[in-house]
């Protein structure tokens, strides 16, 4: 039987700066990228009434020193953003593909834009690589608006300004920054991990607040939510896709504030290979790239890596949810498959009246049921009420409130003081279910 942790809702409106930005170490950042920020003042060029300048970057460009192997989950929304269609489209049209970088703006989301929208953005990723004096690929992430032109010109203006960049932790910071719309802080997070003879490093942002609900596939066709990741580690394209789909799949796609998926959706991956060797190792050689077949022990290491830095930066995105209070995890166990579960936790992490519940300290796993019941299930699996069993807990304590079907005595001031607290547990134990002979009606 499989299981699936959903974290939804919240994280305390208090002091969310000093408790969720991290120091970056300059010895975690990874080698062979070049970063820079700048304030090209879209919100202002966009608004319909004229609104006070601000100095927040909002345009950024993260490019590698030699192209990099690119990897990339994107949204489900039929309205997928021009940035979105361009970065599928470079991901599709080749088996290996790689990219020069990735060329980032907040304030404009270029959704629902029209040819002008791609337009705009294949203008704006041109210059760029102009500036870098590249020819490769250069995908382009946005967030903010939709429904607006990107007022290209005075990002063009601005371009120069991120060329040719630097590698420090304030650099990293401040593209950080640009990435932030109705986020309260930025998130970064950077960290090294041996593979084989190499000291390899990845570094970490993310950004989203509101519209949060993703729903990622890779490029086949697998506010709003972004997250990139860049490493020096020698992964070959096609393993970095698989890895990156992997921990997508348990992390990004895990998470929901509000139940909306957004039109830019996207989590972009690059490996540009530039970690430097140490001794003592399993020995990849010069120039060699891991995939699943060369060394699978040393991309499961790589993939694990990656997993846990989703995690980490989609748990920042819940902590940072609008008007969120609370951090939640769903768990739900004894489910035929792990979409299933999925499936499930999801259902009930946009519940309106679960949320109701938790935000008052309220036990009422009754809501709890109500919206795993409805929860669209394989058609030849079904949830058996009297094998399911609820609990909660935090860091007050935990109670058992349902076991097989049966409600158990609940010491109510013990349930009002667990989930009085930040962090609480749902866990759902569905031990498997039923199976049916035919469709479940």
């Amino acid at each position: 039987m499989r299981a699936a942790t959903i974290r939804l809702v919240q994280a305390n409106t208090a002091n969310k700066a000093s408790r969720f930005v991290a120091r970056i170490d300059a010895a975690s950042l990874p080698a062979g990228f070049a970063v820079a920020s700048t304030n090209a003042g879209i919100k202002q060029a966009i608004s319909p009434t004229p609104i006070p300048p601000s100095s927040k970057p909002d345009l950024a460009l993260i490019s590698s020193v030699v192209p990099a192997s690119v990897a990339g989950t994107f949204t489900t929304n039929a309205f997928r953003a021009a940035p979105v269609e361009h970065s599928l489209d470079i991901l599709r049209r080749s088996a290996a593909p790689r990219a020069e970088g990735v060329l980032v703006n907040s304030g404009c989301a270029n959704a629902v834009t029209g040819e002008q929208g791609i337009k705009n953005t294949q203008l704006l990723v041109d210059s760029a690589k102009e500036l870098l004096g590249r020819s490769g690929d250069l995908l382009m992430l946005s967030t903010g608006v939709i429904g607006v032109q990107l007022p290209s010109q005075a990002m063009l203006s601005a371009l120069p300004k991120l060329v040719p960049g630097s590698n420090t932790p304030e650099a990293w910071s401040e593209v950080a920054r640009a990435f932030m719309t109705t986020d309260t802080f930025p998130k970064l997070r950077a960290r090294s991990f041996l593979l084989g003879n190499r000291e390899c490093k990845i570094a970490a942002i993310s950004k989203g607040a509101g519209m949060i609900h993703p729903h990622m596939t890779s490029p086949g066709l697998h506010a709003t939510m972004l997250g990139i990741f860049a490493t020096d580690a020698p992964i070959a394209p096609k393993a970095l896709q698989e890895c990156l789909d992997a921990a997508v799949r348990v992390s990004f796609n895990c998470i929901s504030v509000d139940g909306d998926m957004s039109t830019n959706d996207t989590v972009l991956a690059l490996a540009n290979g530039q970690a430097k060797t140490v001794d003592g190792g399993e020995i990849i050689a010069p120039g060699t790239e891991i995939n699943e077949t060369n060394h699978p022990a040393l991309l499961d290491r790589f993939r694990e890596e990656l997993t846990s830095l989703c995690l980490e930066m989609a748990h920042l995105i819940v902590r940072d949810g609008e008007g969120a209070t609370k951090f939640i995890e769903v768990r739900v166990r004894g489910a035929p498959t792990f979409d299933a579960a999925r499936t499930i936790g999801a259902s009930i992490s946009t519940s309106a009246l679960v949320k109701t519940a938790l935000h008052g300290a309220d036990a009422n796993w009754g809501r709890i049921l109500c919206a795993a019941g409805y929860a669209s299930t394989p058609n030849d699996w079904q949830i058996d009420p009297m094998r399911v069993s609820v609990s909660f807990s935090s860091s007050a304590g935990s109670l058992t409130a349902l076991v097989d079907g049966t409600p158990q005595q609940v010491d109510e001031d013990l349930a009002a003081k667990i989930l009085a607290e930040e962090d609480i547990v749902l866990d759902i134990d569905l031990r498997g279910g039923t199976r049916a002979t035919g469709p479940v009606t």
